[in-house]
């Protein structure tokens, strides 16, 4: 029987090549989770090999499939590499938010595509290998709870600073810039609890991001719940550092902020986006402008008076950016009691209604696709702006970031977020994270 058969499957994590953008620093990469949980999917008369760009370019690896999964920065090196394995008649895999988003364009260079999240189909589409009925496209539906094994972890890269691990999926916002929610739904869905133990046990790295959009959701039962995930790792006595990502909500409930920091939580990423209220409005950042941006610094003491810094992120490139509304930006930015800044460019990621807006508008200022896609990591001006010409925009960013990320700003952090902790770690996680973001930005700007 074909079962008793062994293969070979080769995994694959692209890079952009064009340039490194989160790449740049050791500590702001992060595990190719997707590869590893189909890892685990995998019956075990299959060989497995995972060539991850991360790390090591890749090299020509025999194999009897090949499978990608790739964000939409790194899907045109995933196409090429693909088209080297199409060459010999080795079948081609790619799923993830991209191909999910774009399965047309995915099927033009690879053999089948796998839409949605991939662990309702993977196990069909490996027996259809086996059995020889590969079919060209599998689109998986949504599972109410997530159902997700353990990844296998012995795949990755050991150069990894920090473990991920996943809690939750979707988001019930729709922010029009955001693909989350076309990918993960808008239901809010928890994966067990004990299962989540279970493998931070397992994880080796001290350090782990967990890539839940939202740590604490949106609702009294997500805050719970996450309430419920704090008090299982102080319980178990899992020693592990960890930063997630959240919405302003993070700090509403003391609760919340006391068994986080107790658990291990040393820095928060927290989506502000913006200080204008226009902006807001073009965001669909409802909590944001319910909130205020007079409210943001109240929250961000609130949250270091626990020993969790704050990473807050702001986006450039709006409509309402003209060359005043950025300075102003600036200015509140490096006013505000945040203690590291993610700054990032606007960009239109396939799936979102920002980049349906764009392209029935014809302002998509990098078309060529698929190899303008390498330009979609944050830092280019992807688009036509309103308010002025790309190339200008990016004049004026260029001397916004170097506001943003001065040297001795930088250090005046470090020393308010000391100051404000009294954590010696999350001051200095938080001044590299300043300098890991001042990094990225330099990829776009050499000047930086």
């Amino acid at each position: 029987m074909s079962q008793h058969k062994n293969y070979t499957l080769l995994l694959v994590y692209p890079a952009n090549q064009l340039r490194q953008g989160f790449l740049v620093n050791r500590d702001t990469r992060y595990q190719p989770l997707a590869l590893g949980i189909l890892a685990a999917l995998t019956p075990s008369n299959w060989k497995i090999k995972l060539i991850d760009e991360n790390f090591r370019k890749w090299r020509y690896y025999d194999a009897d499939l090949v499978a990608f999964t790739s964000f939409t920065s790194s899907v045109t090196r995933a196409y090429q590499i693909a088209g080297e394995y199409r060459k010999n008649g080795v079948p081609t895999v790619i799923g993830g938010i991209h191909a999910s988003m774009m399965p047309e364009e995915a099927a033009e260079y690879i053999d089948i595509v796998v839409t949605g999240e991939a662990e309702g189909v993977w196990p069909k589409l490996i027996a259809d290998f086996e059995n020889g009925t590969l079919q060209k496209r599998y689109d998986s539906v949504l599972s109410p709870t997530i159902k997700s094994p353990k990844p296998r972890r012995d795949l990755f890269h050991p150069g990894y600073i920090f473990a991920s691990i996943q809690t939750t999926r979707g988001c019930p916002m729709d922010c029009s810039f955001c693909s989350v929610t076309a990918f993960n739904g808008r239901h809010y869905r928890f994966r067990p609890i004990d299962e989540v133990l279970d493998e931070l046990e397992e994880i080796p790295q001290q350090y782990v991001f967990i890539l839940d959009d939202n740590i604490v959701g949106y609702n009294t039962e997500a805050r719970e719940r996450a309430k419920e995930l704090f008090r299982g790792i102080i319980k178990r006595g899992i020693k592990k550092t960890w930063i997630s990502q959240a919405s302003i909500n993070f700090a509403d409930d003391e609760e919340v902020l006391q068994l986080a920091a107790a658990s291990g939580c040393r820095m928060i990423f927290l989506g502000i986006e913006t200080e204008g209220i226009e902006q807001l409005q073009e965001a669909g950042k409802k909590l944001n402008l319910k909130r205020g941006a007079d409210s943001y610094n109240d929250t961000f003491k609130a949250i270091r008076r626990h020993g969790i810094a704050v990473i807050a992120g702001f986006i450039f490139g709006f409509d309402h950016d003209d060359e005043e509304a950025i300075r102003r930006r600036v200015k509140y930015i490096r006013n505000c009691q945040a203690d590291s800044i993610q700054t990032t460019l606007l960009t239109p990621l396939p799936g979102t209604r920002l980049f349906n807006k764009f392209r029935e508008e014809g302002r998509l200022r990098m078309d060529n696709f698929p190899e303008d896609w390498q330009r979609y990591d944050y830092g280019d001006m992807t688009f036509n702006p309103t308010m002025m010409d790309g190339d200008s925009f990016m004049e004026v960013m260029e001397t916004a970031f170097t506001r943003i990320y001065s040297p001795l700003h930088i250090i005046r952090r470090f020393f308010r977020t000391l100051s404000g902790t009294r954590n010696l770690m999350t001051a200095l996680w938080s001044y590299r994270s300043n300098h890991n973001y001042r990094n990225m930005a330099a990829c776009s700007f050499k000047k930086l």
